[in-house]
């Protein structure tokens, strides 16, 4: 089991690289030669308080400004500009089924014309001016212009990066692809926090507060990749206010979450600073909650600081954050910690995403996010990293346990039937003996007094009650295995004496016995039982050889133990034998009443001693038996 972690975290990465770093890699050949891009395009910057509409465009005289898809944006004319008019020719080339595609229009307001008809039409109140549009046209828009009408407060409009015109349905799946990624890995981390949630509630044996941050800080990252998406923005504009309000709660809620889970992962650090340093972005936190609100009671009087709270203050606490964290994730892997070096390579990362994105992002007015977020997402694998492993660690330990509740459970069964055989045996095995010693004296004497065929039904009896006799002196050797006269016992001795009782039926069965028994091992015990115990496990191994075979006996010391070990290479028992070995009334032979080895499992175990069978069908048996040395 201890395996299952790497293999966990494997199949994470694999299952990210396969959907989203191997298609946004792949590139068919058919698509770069059927897409065409279009590398230039014509703008109208207007002033704040000026207004043209699409017919006086169309018929009057403006002048336009060509630029180039390769020219950064800085380089550009009027980029502070709130309003702007976007001019792209269509190729003469154009099809049925061919699609336009539009990877970044920004504006809070978006309008679209093809021949003065309006065919795409977005307006937002909220602050988000990213928009990926495609188009669908026909042969007869071949030659024709389309203009693009966008403004936005953030004084940021226009076209960024290139217009794609190619095949609808190949630019579909790329509008697809890049549209909805986003949201497919926001919903993955989303997901798997909520499965980790689950699996800590179920298994109830870790730290909750450790585990509550930790998938809180997830599930705010999810949110963040999910609510930058612009596909929830274009499919549902009616709600882009709340998907707006969710980006900002799921990045300031990170803040705090992310020093709190760290406090609980490495400890509140020198000083107690990562402890200050979560309550003082807690205070921040309310601080632009409150702004927020304030700015919503008096309709948008303060948004502009609000805006500066939320944005440029947002970025720059944020990195220093992860500066923080990651230089004491660094000082605690220099003592060892391997928790600590793989966070510090995570949030290293991450940090490093961050920092460069901010800087990029406020370097460049139109620059948008999209390195961070495999910041996260290697942060975020990091943490599993780290703390599924323990879990992990958990559910061995619960898998260990159940397992050894599971052979206590067993042997509190067979102690249970134990007492009750010793129960019963202890008072029905006396008052039984009696009525079946006088009845054999009877059948005696009836057998000297009848006929041959009369004798021979006698006889028959006399046989039965011999063997019910034996099952009741196998029932109170079981119901009182304690022995009166205990002494020092040579094996040697011992099994020099069994082995004379035993070679004969050897021979019979046409096996072979052997014995290595050296002549310096001692136990304590009853002399008696003990050979009732060893008789018994050795004819049940000759038995097995069924006609040919060998039964070795052979003893040593080990310690303060000594060892006997019984092996023969008979018919051998599967695994439910093997379990039910010992259990009352459980027999392989067809006269077997099972008590045999009840009783040399009781002897063995009132000698303080223990007995372990191993077994293969078709191989054969071996049964080892440790006793006390009794020297």
């Amino acid at each position: 089991m201890r395996i299952v972690p790497r293999v966990s975290t494997a199949f994470i990465l694999c299952l990210l690289w396969i959907l989203f770093i191997l298609p946004s890699a792949h590139v068919s050949a058919a698509e770069e030669q059927d897409i065409q891009k279009l590398m230039s395009w014509d703008m109208l910057w207007l002033n704040n308080n000026e207004n043209v509409e699409i017919n006086e465009l169309m018929q009057g005289e403006y002048r336009w400004t060509r630029v180039q898809a390769s020219q950064p944006r800085e380089d550009q004319e009027h980029t502070s500009a709130q309003t702007a008019w976007t001019r792209v020719e269509i190729p003469e080339n154009v099809t049925a089924r061919t699609g336009l595609l539009f990877e970044y229009i920004h504006g809070q307001e978006v309008d679209i014309y093809i021949d003065g008809d309006r065919v795409f039409n977005i307006t937002r109140d909220y602050p988000f001016d990213r928009n990926l549009v495609l188009l669908s046209l026909n042969a007869e828009d071949s030659g024709k212009d389309v203009y693009i009408w966008t403004h936005s407060v953030n004084k940021n409009v226009g076209i960024d990066q290139s217009v794609l015109l190619g095949p609808y349905y190949e630019l579909n799946a790329k509008y697809v692809r890049e549209g909805f990624s986003n949201l497919i890995i926001g919903g993955i981390l989303i997901s798997l926090s909520v499965i980790i949630a689950l699996t800590c509630l179920l298994i109830g044996l870790v730290n909750r507060k450790l585990w509550m941050s930790l998938t809180a800080v997830m599930v705010c990252l999810g949110i963040i990749i999910m609510m930058y998406s612009t596909s929830l923005y274009t499919l549902y504009p009616e709600q882009g206010a709340l998907f707006q309000l969710s980006l900002e709660l799921g990045m300031l809620l990170l803040l705090p979450l992310l020093s709190y889970s760290f406090e609980q992962m490495l400890g509140p650090g020198p000083g107690q600073i990562i402890r200050k340093l979560w309550i003082f972005m807690l205070i921040y936190v309310l601080i632009c909650v409150l702004v927020r609100l304030t700015n919503d009671y008096i309709s948008n009087e303060i948004y502009p600081f609000y805006e500066f709270v939320t944005r440029p203050v947002f970025g720059v606490i944020f990195v220093v954050q992860l500066i923080m964290l990651t230089y004491f994730a660094v000082l605690e892997a220099r003592h060892a910690n391997r928790k600590a070096v793989i966070l510090s390579c995570g949030l290293g990362i991450f940090a490093l995403t961050a920092i460069v994105e901010w800087i990029l992002y406020y370097t460049l007015a139109w620059y948008e996010f999209w390195l961070v977020k495999w910041g996260m997402i290697a942060f975020i694998i990091s943490l599993i990293i780290v703390k599924i492993k323990p879990v992990w660690g958990k559910h061995d330990q619960v898998e260990l346990y159940t397992k050894e509740l599971e052979v206590f459970n067993n042997e509190l069964q067979r102690s249970e039937k134990i007492k009750i055989i010793s129960e019963l045996a202890a008072s029905v095995a006396h008052e039984v003996r009696n009525p079946l010693q006088v009845t054999r004296g009877f059948l005696q004497l009836m057998g000297k007094q009848e006929n041959f065929t009369n004798r021979k039904y006698v006889g028959i009896a006399l046989e039965e009650l011999d063997r019910a006799s034996e099952i009741i002196n196998d029932f109170l050797t079981f119901a009182k295995p304690e022995f009166d006269h205990i002494r020092l016992i040579n094996l040697a001795e011992e099994f020099n004496h069994i082995e004379g009782v035993l070679v004969p039926m050897a021979n019979l069965e046409g096996g072979v016995l052997t014995m290595d028994v050296p002549e310096n091992l001692w136990v304590r015990g009853n002399t008696s039982k003990f050979k009732q115990a060893f008789i018994n496990i050795l004819k049940n191994s000759i038995e097995a050889l069924q006609g040919s075979g060998e039964v070795k006996v052979k003893a040593y010391a080990r310690g303060k133990e000594i060892f006997i070990h019984v092996q023969d290479n008979g018919v051998g028992m599967d695994e439910q034998e093997l379990m039910r070995l010992g259990e009352p009334y459980f027999s392989n032979k067809t006269k077997g009443t099972g008590l045999g080895m009840m009783v040399t499992f009781r002897i063995i175990e009132a000698m303080d001693g223990s007995i372990e069978y191993s077994s293969e069908k078709g191989v054969g048996t071996e049964a080892v038996v440790r006793f006390p040395s009794g020297t």
